[in-house]
């Protein structure tokens, strides 16, 4: 009789640590399904998120709309096609945002230097370490155009 009550006992121990497991294995799951959902959506805005790219040059004096949806093979392209020694801005104008905002880059490589900012309805916030090649530019502007928040996690702006 006892040996029946101890069998019985081990199984509904057994039992409880198996219904245990298996709802924390499912909640797991779940975890993960929802981490899944979160990046595709996530992908799924930044898919959506059209950036304008324009170039100004002579001082403000002359500006032409490159793209209304901007892609990273053009925005290489574009700041390979620049010649530096003269000043311009590039920009990258966020069209789904709330108000106005705005990424740019520019300067020259002589006398003027290089910089980076984003303008916004509210404000106007430079990029706090200075800029020196033009590489630094486009990987800005790559950046931004990955998403805000991966260009806010790598650059200072005050």
């Amino acid at each position: 009789m006892n040996t029946y009550i101890i069998f019985g006992i081990l199984a509904l121990i057994g039992i409880f640590v198996l219904i245990s497991w298996n709802s924390k294995r499912n909640s797991n799951t779940h975890g993960i399904a929802e981490n899944k959902t979160e990046f595709r959506n996530r992908e799924i805005r930044q898919e959506k998120r059209e950036l304008k790219l324009i170039i100004t040059y002579d001082y403000g004096e002359k500006t032409e709309i490159i793209t209304e949806k901007a892609t990273a093979e053009i925005i290489k392209s574009t700041m390979k096609s620049i010649n530096w020694n003269e000043f311009h801005i590039v920009q990258l104008e966020d069209k789904n945002a709330d108000g106005y905002k705005a990424l740019d880059v520019g300067g020259s490589l002589g006398d003027d230097g290089l910089a980076s900012g984003l303008v916004t309805d509210d404000d106007h916030i430079l990029l706090v370490k200075p800029l020196e090649t033009v590489d630094q530019m486009t990987e800005i502007l790559l950046d931004f155009l990955k998403g805000e928040n991966v260009w806010r996690n790598k650059y200072e702006y005050k």
